[in-house]
C-alpha cells in the first residue's frame, strides 16, 4: 500500500488528518503529516521531510500532498531522492479522501486525484441558486 504525506504550513496537514479519521476512523495506516512551524527554516523542514519520506516509505511508494504550490513544503519536496514518490500540491480534503480509497487497489490514479480536487470546487451557492430556479420554473409550468 503506498505511503501518504501530508505537508503543510502550520497545523493544516494534521487537521486534514484529524477529519479525515471522521471518515476512515482513527490510525488510518500509512498516513502522516508534517508542517512547517513559524520559526523553522527551509533547511529544518528540508531535513524533517526526507527523514518523514525515508520513515514512512513501506517500499510501495509514497504520495506527497502539499498544501501550495509554490510555498516551502512543495519547495523543499524536490530535494526527496527516493523512488516511486509523486507530488501533488493544491491539496483538498476529496483528493485525499479519493487518495485513501483508491490505495487499496492495484494503482493510483493520480489525474484522477487531481480532478477529484478540481470537482470538490464550487460555487455552492450557484448549485443552490440553479435548482431554485428549477424548482421555481417547474411550480410555474404547474400553475398555467
Amino acid at each position: 500500500m503506498k505511503s501518504v504525506l501530508l505537508i503543510s504550513h502550520g497545523p493544516l496537514a494534521e487537521g486534514m488528518i484529524k477529519t479525515l479519521e471522521m471518515f476512515f476512523g482513527n490510525d488510518i495506516p500509512q498516513l502522516d503529516s508534517l508542517t512547517l512551524k513559524k520559526d523553522d527554516t527551509a533547511e529544518d523542514f528540508r531535513e524533517r521531510l526526507l527523514n518523514k519520506v525515508k520513515d514512512l516509505n513501506s517500499g510501495d511508494g509514497i504520495i506527497v500532498f502539499a498544501d501550495l504550490l509554490g510555498g516551502t513544503p512543495c519547495n523543499q519536496s524536490i530535494f526527496i531522492d527516493e523512488t516511486d514518490v509523486t507530488i501533488i500540491a493544491g491539496m483538498n480534503l476529496p483528493m485525499i479522501m479519493e487518495c485513501l480509497g483508491m490505495r487499496y487497489s492495484d494503482s493510483i490514479d493520480v489525474n484522477a486525484l487531481v480532478e477529484a480536487g478540481k470537482n470538490g470546487v464550487v460555487n455552492f451557492s450557484e448549485v443552490v441558486a440553479q435548482k431554485k430556479n428549477k424548482k421555481r420554473n417547474r411550480k410555474e409550468k404547474t400553475d398555467e
